[in-house]
């Protein structure tokens, strides 16, 4: 589920595990340290110096303390879970706005889940509905019709994913359409697993391809989220 919190720069509603884990969502960003009004006698951006009629802002986004005029931009912040629009600097309006389309429509279609015919390291598991939990952290599956294989697949762990790739077949004009998604990931004993969603019914190709879709874009969140997680890493090792 979802939980609101204040925080210093507005009210939040954040994808919350009831198991009570604190490791967050890879599709969520946490709010940035501020820089302090202290380090900063002049705009982090453009360099005008602050004074009683230029007064600093900082962009919730990045946390970066700039002018009125690098940092006027209020916008919805999705990915941090802000209820109400929240200053940004340029370069974080940028990104946001880019990131609207998979915050506003797809993330929903995930949540929503769509239904296919798995396969588990090449054998057939059953008909599964897939969905993104709703602390945004795996794909879980759920019994979705006939067919249903007596065992419901272990949660794919979002953070464990290391491939995501279209599954296509050839129509009859010898054209490549696509019709689900291959996903392979390292299990918890660290074994490698494969798993294939597809379906090649006519009448939910277009709710397929919306929610593979919607997958891709996520996935590029989640690896974004690994480059961002290494850099901080190494940067508090060093």
């Amino acid at each position: 589920g979802k939980q609101l919190i204040r925080s210093r720069s507005g009210l939040r509603m954040v994808p919350h595990d009831s198991a009570g884990s604190s490791e967050p969502s890879p599709l969520s960003l946490d709010e940035p340290a501020w820089q302090s009004d202290r380090d900063c006698p002049a705009c982090s951006l453009c360099s005008c110096w602050f004074s009683l009629s230029n007064r600093r802002h900082h962009c919730r986004r990045c946390g970066v303390c700039a002018c009125s005029q690098c940092c006027q931009r209020r916008l919805p912040l999705p990915r941090m879970g802000f209820v109400d629009p929240v200053l940004h600097c340029q370069a974080c309006a940028e990104a946001t706005r880019a990131e609207a389309g998979f915050y506003g429509r797809q993330i929903r279609l995930l949540i929503a889940g769509c239904t296919f015919e798995l396969s588990l390291g090449g054998s057939a598991a059953g008909v599964f509905v897939c969905r993104l939990a709703t602390d945004q952290r795996s794909l879980q599956f759920e019994g979705g019709g006939s067919g249903l294989a007596s065992t419901k697949p272990e949660p794919i762990p979002l953070l464990a994913v290391q491939s995501c790739d279209l599954v296509t077949v050839i129509d009859s004009d010898a054209s490549s359409l696509p019709c689900g998604i291959r996903i392979c990931w390292r299990n918890s004993s660290g074994e490698s697993v494969r798993a294939e969603l597809s379906s090649r019914r006519p009448e939910t190709q277009r709710t397929t391809l919306a929610w593979v879709s919607a997958l891709q874009t996520a996935m590029k969140i989640v690896a974004d989220f690994k480059r961002r997680t290494m850099t901080e890493c190494s940067i508090s090792i060093d």
